[in-house]
């Protein structure tokens, strides 16, 4: 028995010759900037900003890498192992809860984490892990009516929480130079390619893709706001 391929097929690379180089980087894309891909740059990123040794900056990315990408990975890969989903990107609306409960509960686990370690920075990732989850939650509760693009909501999630730090945040990685707005223009670039991405690979429609999109760019940044007397900025 062959392994199952974790890549969706595009179906219509058959009727659609001259764009098949297209879908396929489309369905690369998507791949490669994974919402599990995320978390761990952004938490090591911020707390390099805020001047943490490279040990932080090492804690804060593995708990991102363990409990917000390697987890939810591995439950994924389960079920796609055991014929439950078809690919690696839970195309199935119906079949996207299980994987996001198993998301939040690891996303718990990694908050426990931060708050138990002495790390420059500590309330902010705090922070950070917290926003997590209420965005997770908030589209766990879309996701049970709508197809919101998840991909969408986390790369842009990820480019308003640098935008938060670099404008909110004192420190040297994401300062008000051009350093800093440079990677900022880098993630808005990203967030392009994303949603051009799941709409050409037809993981969503431009609504979805769009909603996703606004919901990344606005939720993380007024949470952030929100947050920030109790986290000291």
């Amino acid at each position: 028995m062959s392994p199952p391929n974790p890549l969706p097929h595009p179906a219509a690379s058959q009727t659609d010759a001259p764009g098949g180089v297209g879908l396929w980087a489309a369905v690369a894309v998507s791949y490669v900037v994974s919402p599990l891909a995320l978390p761990p740059l952004v938490y090591g990123l911020v707390l390099a900003h805020v001047g943490a040794s490279w040990a932080g900056v090492a804690w804060g990315a593995g708990i991102g890498l363990v409990f917000l990408s390697v987890v939810p990975l591995v439950y994924v890969g389960g079920m796609r192992l055991q014929g439950r989903i078809a690919s690696l990107e839970v195309r199935d609306r119906t079949k996207r809860t299980e994987p996001f409960l198993v998301a939040l509960g690891a996303n718990g686990a990694a908050l426990a984490v931060v708050l138990g370690i002495d790390v420059a920075g500590r309330g902010l990732l705090a922070a950070l892990v917290a926003c997590h989850a209420l965005n997770t939650t908030l589209l766990v509760l879309i996701t049970t009516r709508w197809k919101i693009s998840v991909h969408c909501a986390s790369v842009a999630g990820a480019v308003s929480t640098l935008a938060f730090v670099h404008r909110h945040v004192p420190g040297r990685v994401l300062d008000a130079g051009p350093a800093g707005a440079a990677v900022l223009a880098g993630g808005a670039g990203l967030t392009g390619l994303v949603l051009w991405a799941r709409v050409r690979s037809r993981a969503h429609t431009p609504a979805q893709a769009a909603a996703g999109t606004g919901m990344g760019l606005v939720a993380p940044y007024l949470e952030l706001v929100a947050l920030s007397g109790a986290i000291g900025v």
